[in-house]
């Protein structure tokens, strides 16, 4: 791996280059032939170009060229080849074969921000044995919660543009998009007691109920 990041220091500005190119080129394309919604893609490809260097900025990260190999190659599958390009509808099993990468690639992501997270001990963060379900369950909710906010936006984005990236004419997936909605509120209006308990300890109702489960459980 350190060879491979070695090697791809040097290649991936010409990268992020080519692929800011080829989103010029399907921007003025999709301007002439297609419609709205793939010229605001392509447009919005050149900003996901530099994905990389932005989390790197954002949360002071050092370079890691192995990290940004693997982020360019899954934005140019499924975002290049996928959704500029449309290769969901064209690709035979294209959607879900991407789908599922997707769901591996933000498990990786929650995993690194699960040790990111982690207080230090001795000024390292150990990855150890004991906490692998721990780090299991959280990156399974972070793959899960990205897959809910992907749909979420793809259903605003018809609800904008009307081009039924869900085929949702056809197959009447509002009520199931709302109960998503509604779920994915009703989570972050949760983090408000949260909150609150943790800076306060005020409990409320349902913080009571987990305080209850803490003392009983969890505290020593």
């Amino acid at each position: 791996m350190k060879e491979i990041s070695r090697c791809y220091q040097k290649q991936s500005l010409f990268v992020e280059f080519g692929f800011g190119i080829f989103c010029i080129i399907m921007a003025v394309y999709n301007w002439f032939f297609s419609t709205p919604y793939y010229v605001f893609l392509s447009c919005l490809g050149l900003l996901l170009t530099f994905v990389p260097r932005i989390i790197e900025k954002v949360f002071r990260l050092k370079q890691d060229d192995t990290l940004r190999l693997a982020i360019h190659l899954y934005i140019v599958l499924t975002y290049g080849i996928g959704m500029i390009f449309n290769g969901y509808s064209r690709l035979y099993l294209y959607d879900k074969l991407m789908h599922t990468l997707t769901g591996a690639v933000f498990a990786l992501g929650g995993l690194i921000a699960f040790y990111l997270l982690k207080p230090r001990c001795a000024g390292k963060r150990k990855v150890e044995a004991g906490e692998f379900w721990q780090a299991a369950i959280f990156t399974t909710g972070i793959a899960a919660l990205v897959a809910i906010i992907w749909e979420i936006v793809e259903y605003v984005i018809n609800l904008v543009l009307h081009n039924d990236p869900q085929h949702v004419l056809t197959t009447g997936v509002t009520d199931t998009m709302m109960d998503m909605i509604v779920c994915l509120i009703g989570a972050v209006l949760f983090w408000i007691p949260m909150y609150q308990y943790y800076l306060s300890g005020r409990k409320g109702i349902l913080m009571g109920v987990f305080d209850s489960f803490y003392q009983t459980n969890l505290s020593d």
